[in-house]
């Protein structure tokens, strides 16, 4: 959420300086025909204003669907289902919609994080399946990475 208001006042700050860069005026008093900011200034302006809101357009919308998205491999635990992450490799158990949730596949899940106070343990709580993408790639168990290879 802070990036959220970070963006927003950014956006403000610079639209102000973009438009008060545009309305100033020349006192000139030989130049009555000349009223206003000339053409160029308002294109100019206008084009920053658009670059600003396109901007803070793409960040929010970033930075909502990155708090709410979870991609990953689905394995089971003593506790229930859990998703180990692809992008950080940290694990969530799962909760919410879980019904069309298949063990041993890849999927991309929009929900919200959740984190314990007071434990390491965190939940993502699974709102709808984004995308099914099928079988893990890698095998998918939390104790994969601390299991020895077996030789053949």
């Amino acid at each position: 959420m802070r990036h959220f208001h970070t963006a927003v006042v950014s956006s403000l700050i610079v639209s102000s300086l973009l438009l008060s860069g545009a309305a100033t005026q020349s006192c000139n008093s030989s130049n009555y025909g000349d009223v206003g900011p000339s053409k160029g200034k308002v294109i100019g302006a206008a084009v920053g204003v658009g670059a600003v809101i396109a901007i803070a357009t793409v960040v929010l919308v970033e930075v909502h669907n990155s708090h709410h998205t979870l991609k990953g491999c689905v394995t089971t635990s003593p506790n229930g289902l859990q998703v180990i992450s692809d992008s950080d490799g940290k694990v969530y158990q799962v909760s919410g919609v879980t019904a069309n949730v298949k063990v041993g596949n890849q999927v991309r899940l929009h929900g919200a994080k959740e984190k314990s106070k007071g434990s390491s343990d965190r939940t993502f709580v699974i709102q709808e399946i984004k995308k099914d993408y099928g079988p893990c790639k890698a095998p998918a168990s939390a104790s994969a990475a601390t299991q020895a290879p077996k030789t053949p």
